[in-house]
């Protein structure tokens, strides 16, 4: 299957810049198609369900991994305080133990790899596919962590006996005499949370141990292993002081919070550990915790897969009085430095310093019908707030507006729709001329990310990249892109014309290759999409993927040559627009660049060929769907010079009427409307355009509405000079 493929396409509807951060290294391909296989069994309803649950495995590192606390500063200090040598004396003196209860981590090459506040992060490594992770804590000169990733685990589980039996030798070996104070409490079969994945998924049981004293069982204090089906210890896990005092505050803060729950998985960085523990209630739920830094700071909280079938929020009093109960007992006098920022069912805090918002660090705390904590997330790292800059410094808000007037440009809007929380068919209200200063993304009165801002020290304006990665405001040049009309779109019917599209139009080779077609629904819009299939003999695909309706081709895909690069940027381009105008659909004589990707080695996120993203133009003037999104999308092999890829990601092939640009109303005018009702606002980030953690903070003018506008989109209808709200 090719799994890579599909992958990209998942990514396309979350997010790119996620998915980039994500380091592909070959231990992770091998997760990702170890757990394809094990699911292919069970069928999908078609390859891209394949593909999305490869997307949710690797983006499930990023959503459950812990927050990183420090900046570069901190951990080049802590790094300082216990490197080199030392590091790797007090990594080989805790090691001592485990390699005497598993002999063969004897024969592993060590390497330390990452030193962070109180732990030391090691590798222990014998091949490719056969390592181990370990943590080791400074302060006690103990292991905290062990994960081994190793193959033949085993398919079927142990019994509970024998895996305890197996746990109980490998704890004598690992204790010595410090085994007397834990008596086991638990065991079970490995749990796979329904959010989330595990970097270590291997078919087996845990076995809790409680540390007790005086007879009974200290909270918290607890220690987890992980025996397979081959019978080896490949996980164990052990609470470390700070996170059983983080615990105990969690346990005080929930009345329903059992300090009787089970450990059941610990994953530990230089940064933060994640935490499953079974049993939290009364109910039987599993909770999973994040913490920062040693441990001793929740960065979140979440019940997993309550065991609540009729599940809904609290109204809003009831889910404000409890939020701001539990973040008393969880911030203290903290506290007082957040504002509730929205009217949400979802209580969010901001917090604020010197008067002003600190972008990045806000709190939001989900409250169920019945006012418990369902969820609890604190979204900053840790950060100096003596490092925030003084307000005095920043360029007058005067200047910052002068620099959005530079920059408000016109856009349209294809169709513009009527916003609903219903599942019922939105109203489409019709075209829109819009002025905008950022054509990559729509104005949320108050939105939760930063798409741009004002830097206040140097008044200058600072764009990231939009939906899925669109970077048309930090292009240098929008120049439009002239196509030749097209009378009618390319249409296939038959397997036969799909065959002599990809043979004669694009060079493909299908000789001797096996085909199917299916029928699947439409990724974008409504209604059917036929699937043309060859498939090569290492899983690679030929497809042309058609409207089902109409034959219309919206998808074109044929497998790079080799890994070879020697293709220019503007050779490639000149292809892509080639067959640009070959399959645009009909009406669209004018395109404007809005991304270009650069081509480099193939991974799940990028095939490594040239990519070239386009959106419609009229008139010189950008054109959006009801989304920002690109239009259609055009590969180029970087070897060959020949495109081998196309994707129309248009709802729809309906041409639109637009609004004569001749009749907008002047662009101060315009400006003035946006900044009655977006009006900036002086802040902190400690977080970038690219969501990105940024070295120090920095103040900025973002532009921030009042609360009635909140959760909604604002347009400045270039026609009517009036703001549109919807």
């Amino acid at each position: 299957m090719d799994v890579d493929k599909e992958f990209r396409e998942a990514v396309q509807n979350v997010s790119r810049k996620t998915a980039q951060s994500i380091q592909f290294t070959p231990e992770l391909e091998k997760r990702i198609n170890d757990q394809l296989s094990k699911r292919r069994a069970k069928g999908f309803r078609s390859l891209y369900a394949a593909g999305a649950v490869a997307a949710s495995i690797a983006l499930a590192f990023a959503v459950w991994k812990p927050v990183a606390s420090l900046f570069p500063s901190d951990l080049q200090q802590a790094a300082a305080e216990l490197s080199g040598q030392k590091a790797k004396a007090l990594v080989q003196k805790a090691l001592q133990p485990l390699q005497k209860a598993i002999p063969e981590l004897g024969g592993y090459q060590l390497t330390v790899k990452e030193v962070g506040p109180g732990v030391v992060m090691a590798e222990l490594r014998k091949g490719d596919n056969e390592y181990a992770q370990v943590a080791v804590n400074t302060g006690t000169e103990q292991l905290e962590m062990f994960k081994w990733f190793t193959s033949d685990a085993g398919k079927q589980a142990l019994t509970e006996q024998a895996a305890a039996e197996k746990a109980n030798a490998f704890l004598d070996a690992l204790l010595g005499e410090q085994r007397k104070q834990y008596e086991q409490t638990a065991a079970g079969e490995i749990y796979r949370p329904q959010n989330g994945f595990l970097e270590l998924d291997v078919n087996g049981m845990y076995v809790t141990y409680k540390q007790m004293k005086d007879g009974k069982a200290v909270p918290f204090g607890d220690i987890t292993l992980w025996v397979d089906g081959a019978g080896r210890i490949v996980a164990f896990g052990q609470l470390n002081s700070e996170e059983q005092a983080t615990l105990d505050k969690l346990a005080k803060a929930l009345p329903e919070f059992n300090t009787g729950a089970v450990l059941v998985n610990k994953d530990k960085r230089k940064d933060g550990s994640s935490l499953t523990l079974a049993n939290a209630d009364e109910q039987g739920n599993t909770v999973m915790v994040s913490t920062q830094g040693k441990g001793d700071t929740i960065s979140r909280y979440r019940v997993d897969a309550p065991r609540d079938e009729g599940w809904v929020h609290a109204p809003k009093a009831l889910a404000s009085e409890k939020a701001s109960q539990f973040l008393q007992s969880v911030l203290g006098e903290d506290l007082k430095n957040y504002r509730e920022k929205d009217s949400s069912d979802i209580p969010g805090y901001q917090r604020y310093h010197n008067g002003l918002p600190v972008l990045g660090d806000d709190l939001y705390v989900v409250v169920d019908k019945t006012g418990r904590v369902t969820d609890f997330a604190k979204n900053a790292s840790a950060y100096d707030l003596a490092a925030l800059p003084d307000p005095s410094t920043a360029v007058s808000r005067e200047a910052a507006e002068k620099e959005v007037a530079a920059n408000m440009k016109l856009r349209y809007i294809e169709r513009l729709f009527e916003r609903s929380s219903s599942d019922q068919k939105q109203q489409d209200l019709g075209p829109l001329l819009d002025y905008t200063p950022a054509v990559a993304f729509f104005q949320m009165g108050q939105s939760g990310s930063l798409h741009w801002y004002i830097d206040a020290e140097t008044g200058k304006i600072q764009f990231g990249t939009g939906n899925n990665g669109m970077e048309y405001d930090r292009l240098g040049t929008h120049e439009p892109i002239t196509l030749a009309a097209q009378k009618q779109a390319a249409a296939i019917k038959t397997k036969e014309e799909a065959a002599a599209l990809l043979t004669e139009e694009w060079g493909a080779d299908l000789k001797g290759l096996p085909y199917s077609e299916r029928e699947q629904e439409k990724r974008e819009g409504e209604g059917k999409e036929k699937v043309f299939h060859w498939e090569t003999k290492d899983e690679k695909r030929l497809e042309v993927v058609v409207d089902a309706a109409t034959g219309r081709v919206v998808d074109v895909t044929i497998p790079r040559k080799d890994t070879n690069i020697s293709v220019s940027e503007q050779a490639a381009l000149k292809e892509a627009i080639r067959v640009l105008e070959k399959y645009v659909d009909p009406g669209v004589t004018e395109v404007q660049v809005s991304q270009i990707i650069k081509p480099g080695e193939p991974s799940p996120v990028t095939s490594g060929d040239w990519q070239f993203e386009f959106i419609k133009s009229h008139d010189g003037v950008p054109v959006l769907q009801q989304y920002p999104d690109e239009a259609y999308i055009v590969t180029v092999d970087p070897s060959t010079g020949k495109a081998n890829g196309f994707l129309n990601r248009t709802a729809s092939a309906e041409a639109v009427a637009l609004p004569d640009k001749s009749k907008a109303v002047p662009v101060e005018q315009a400006v003035r409307e946006y900044l009655a009702y977006m009006p900036l606002q002086l802040a902190y980030t400690i977080k970038g355009v690219e969501d990105e953690k940024l070295a120090k903070p920095k103040l900025i003018y973002v532009p921030m509405s009042d609360k009635r506008y909140a959760d909604k989109y604002i347009y400045i209808d270039a026609i009517s000079g009036k703001a549109v709200i919807r």
